[in-house]
């Protein structure tokens, strides 16, 4: 009997909805490096998930990485900052990728 292997679930910060991990981006407050981007997920320290959707990262601007800071129970206002930068270059696309798998008959 096969078994199978469940997938791990995160919860993006700015949209508070629960996708699969791979599907989201991970910011890591590191504790040499201080707050960064890790898109590998693999980056010791505490992480925050969120979401490459333009509206997430937007809710984030909005209210000044005050949901980062309190995510990574951080103060480093300048590093979130320098994060939410890194952030839009790096993982922010207009189209979220969508798992639905559609026929081409249809």
């Amino acid at each position: 009997m096969a078994t199978t292997r469940s997938v791990p679930v995160r919860t993006c910060i700015g949209c508070r909805t629960a996708r699969p991990k791979d599907e989201l981006v991970r910011i890591a407050a590191t504790p040499d490096d201080g707050v960064r981007v890790d898109p590998a997920g693999r980056l010791p320290g505490r992480g925050a998930y969120v979401c490459p959707d333009p509206g997430c990262y937007a809710q984030l601007r909005r209210r000044s990485g005050a949901m980062l800071r309190r995510a990574l129970r951080t103060d480093d206002a300048a590093g979130t900052e320098a994060a939410l930068d890194a952030l839009a270059t790096v993982a922010v696309h207009p189209e979220v990728r969508d798992r639905t798998v559609r026929s081409e008959n249809a």
